[in-house]
């Protein structure tokens, strides 16, 4: 086995670059998580400050390190290098698109929600946050491993309504709610935090929805989308 003992090292230079600038593959933290990278295959390496048994090549690193390497107040000193996954857009269930979403936090709440309802896809637009974001990544819990999440764009939006989805946006305008969209496969928009979704979404959406409620007139974006999914979820 393998041991790193410098913060100087390459490859520890490597990964800390990785983490700044995810490419093809991911640094990810945290023993849960990897614990299900393992099982989607995808985990190359993984550096520990305990020896660990795990069925894949392990680096021992030192507490130094694990510090340096990891982007938490606390961590449990495990991180694996990981391929980062690609996974195909699932046409036959609805799908989900984000239009410039930029917190991270919420993006990885979203993600999870997404996968927790069976949506075929998470479509993120220009502007949003890069979805192999390190807090991302760590908010989703795994579900990059599981559920297809990919750049998209307002063409491709345009070219899912030929495919027969029907887009629903979600704005406070003229809008309807969910249970009185007639949709057998929809996108679901959900839009940037400060400014919603944008004009140019909305111009193509076949339906706009809110979400009835009493005393405010917005919510956080990941809980709306949870409210939203989970009712979209009820309709199959």
């Amino acid at each position: 086995m393998n041991i790193i003992t410098s913060k100087q090292n390459p490859k520890i230079k490597a990964l800390v670059a990785l983490k700044a600038k995810p490419k093809d593959e991911l640094l990810i933290e945290g023993k849960h998580l990897i614990e299900m990278a393992i099982d989607a295959n995808l985990v190359t390496e993984i550096f520990s400050v305990e020896k660990l048994n795990y069925d894949v090549p392990m680096t021992l690193i030192t507490p130094e390190i694990a510090e340096k390497l990891s982007g938490k107040v606390t961590t449990d000193g495990v991180f694996a290098l990981i391929k980062k996954p690609y996974l195909k857009v699932n046409k036959n269930k609805h799908l989900l698109y984000l239009d410039e979403v930029s917190d991270p936090g919420n993006l990885g709440t979203i993600l999870r929600t997404a996968l927790a309802f069976d949506f075929g896809a998470v479509l993120l637009s220009e502007g949003s946050v890069n979805a192999y974001n390190e807090k991302v990544l760590s908010a989703a819990q795994g579900a990059h491993f599981l559920l297809p999440v990919k750049k998209s764009s307002l063409d491709e939006l345009i070219a899912l309504k030929k495919d027969g989805y029907k887009v629903v946006a979600t704005t406070l305008n003229d809008a309807i709610t969910i249970e009185e969209v007639k949709a057998s496969k929809l996108v679901l928009v959900l839009g940037n935090e400060a400014r919603g979704v944008s004009k140019d979404v909305l111009k193509i959406a076949d339906y706009n929805v809110k979400i009835p409620m009493q005393h405010i007139d917005s919510l956080n974006v990941a809980v709306a989308g949870a409210i939203l999914m989970y009712e979209i979820s009820k309709r199959d």
